[in-house]
């Protein structure tokens, strides 16, 4: 069973240079709260580049949380990368698309439409 583990001062000193580097490249219009770099992540768990494990309370920011490697997402993302990796509906028709809409339209088939 997992528990959270900060085993280095915090952050640690790999995630001190990666914060360094990105005040110094990166536009910093990008309000992040918390200074943990992360690296991997499995379910509800997040580790950072010192080996630092967190309770991931943010997985899936404006997305569906489904935490991280969920092996039935992973299956269908390795599925649909040998076949297609990038299409935009905006420019193409696609049959994932219209069978989506038609799914979050619900039961019932009530009028209404969806905007991706």
């Amino acid at each position: 069973m997992h528990q959270p583990r900060v085993s280095t001062p915090f952050p640690g000193p790999k995630a001190r240079e990666i914060l360094a580097l990105d005040r110094k490249f990166m536009s910093q219009s990008m309000t992040r709260l918390y200074p943990i770099v992360a690296e991997q992540g499995c379910g509800c768990w997040i580790s950072d580049v010192d080996g630092n494990l967190f309770l991931d309370f943010t997985a899936g920011i404006a997305v569906n949380a489904t935490g991280c490697l969920h092996p039935q997402i992973m299956e269908a993302i390795e599925k649909q990368a040998h076949r297609l990796l990038h299409f935009s509906l905006a420019d193409f028709y696609h049959p994932l698309g219209a069978q989506l809409a038609q799914r979050l339209a619900g039961p019932g088939q009530m009028k209404s439409t969806a905007y991706f």
